[in-house]
């Protein structure tokens, strides 16, 4: 667009200065008309002149359309594309160290469940699910072997279900495992110490055990 107008403005510059020369021609005194054929109709030093008006309207067009364009630095901006943004390294995730005290893996026990162990080794029941491609509705089988995550996130809810220390008196179908989850907190292991049984002992209903 801007150089169609430029090329306007240099027409009507020529055009302006052509009729200027030509108006110089008309009042000039007749001259000898047995001069020859091929003298020019007016001298050299207007040829000249003409040629340096149109040289100096150019110029003038071209710096005005430079002052234009320097003055709209929006048109500039839009015209010159646009930077590629530079692309941000992506951090490297790294593995959660194992946390203190808590164990990479757990084997299910009879009457176990998944919340259950969460809540006993205090850990995220959501992530505990996850980590091991698991949904809400997973039901435990004995010797399921389920990873336990190591992000620190706690168990999020009351880990003690019933109150402990205490005295606890086994009733028909109970089993170490089952009396562990019903008080949230306390492992087998503790509940085996506490009694002096060996792990895997059968109980009896109306066998008092003491929980730690």
């Amino acid at each position: 667009m801007k150089k169609r107008i430029l090329s306007w403005v240099i027409l009507l510059v020529i055009g302006a200065l052509l009729m200027t020369a030509c108006e110089r021609a008309a009042t000039r005194a007749p001259r000898d008309t047995t001069r020859a054929n091929d003298e020019i109709p007016f001298p050299v030093s207007t040829q000249s002149q003409i040629m340096i008006d149109i040289l100096a309207a150019t110029q003038t067009a071209l710096a005005v359309e430079g002052t234009v364009e320097s003055e709209n630095p929006q048109a500039l901006a839009q015209a010159q594309p646009a930077a590629m943004p530079t692309p941000m390294p992506q951090p490297e995730e790294e593995e959660p160290e194992p946390t203190p005290g808590l164990p990479s893996t757990y084997t299910i026990q009879k009457d176990e469940f998944l919340f259950c162990i969460a809540r006993r080794l205090n850990v995220n029941a959501s992530e505990f699910l996850a980590i091991n491609g698991l949904g809400v509705d997973y039901y435990a089988q004995v010797g399921d072997r389920l990873t336990i995550p190591q992000s620190g996130k706690p168990f999020d809810g009351p880990r003690a279900l019933r109150a402990h220390p205490v005295d606890y008196t086994v009733a028909a179908g109970d089993s170490i495992g089952k009396i562990a989850c019903t008080f949230g907190d306390v492992s087998p292991e503790a509940i085996y110490n506490a009694n002096g049984l060996e792990v895997g002992s059968s109980l009896k209903p109306g066998q008092v055990l003491h929980i730690p």
